[in-house]
């Protein structure tokens, strides 16, 4: 089965401004990039990696799509991802999501069933950017970037996705804990201390 891995590493976030990407901010030894491409790899091949062009970063140029011409945010980075490759079944992440592991991920993956897409919701708040995509999801979501819609999430529930919530998140590896989302150098930190206890368990 053809896996693809597509990562959106768009956002500069404005707390990591001087490193020109937060995807660049070190965690737990590792930068989110590379992180989040090692987690992708062991579940996807390929692995690709979605952000505006003028973004430097240090990803082979085979690896690396850029966004939908035209378009800015989330939503046009998934686009752009689920419409570089053909693939059976896609996980999109998104590179701020470092506890996440290629354990839950596959057992988030394993949840899918028939639906176009499973979509974990941490105390109830869907992450469309660390979800599973079948293939006829693509069409859907390209049209609704193309009549106006932003809202990434707005866009993958409208696939009527399969939803999962805090009452099995909890019984997956790295339970509750692993979606922290990190926004700020206290999220790093956070992340990194759990990143070090996961390490030395």
């Amino acid at each position: 089965m053809r896996t693809l891995g597509v990562l959106v590493a768009g956002g500069r976030g404005q707390r990591f401004a001087e490193l020109g990407s937060k995807a660049l901010a070190e965690c737990g030894g590792r930068t989110l990039l590379a992180r989040a491409i090692a987690t992708l790899s062991e579940l996807c091949d390929p692995v690709i990696v979605v952000a505006p062009p003028d973004l430097r970063l240090p990803v082979p140029a085979a690896r690396r799509v850029v966004d939908m011409p035209g378009a800015q945010g989330p939503l046009a980075g998934v686009v752009a991802g689920l419409g570089s490759r053909r693939f059976e079944e896609a996980l999109v992440l998104a590179v701020d999501l470092p506890l996440l592991t290629a354990s839950l991920l596959a057992a988030l993956r394993d949840l899918r069933g028939e639906a176009n897409a499973v979509v974990a919701a941490p105390g109830g708040i869907p992450q469309p950017l660390a979800a599973w995509f079948g293939p006829r999801a693509f069409a859907p979501l390209a049209e609704s970037l193309r009549t106006g819609e932003r809202s990434v999430t707005r866009a993958v529930l409208g696939l009527s996705p399969r939803v999962v919530g805090d009452d099995v998140l909890a019984g997956l590896p790295g339970g509750l804990e692993a979606w922290l989302n990190v926004n700020t150098p206290e999220d790093m930190a956070e992340a990194g201390r759990r990143l070090g206890m996961t390490s030395n368990a």
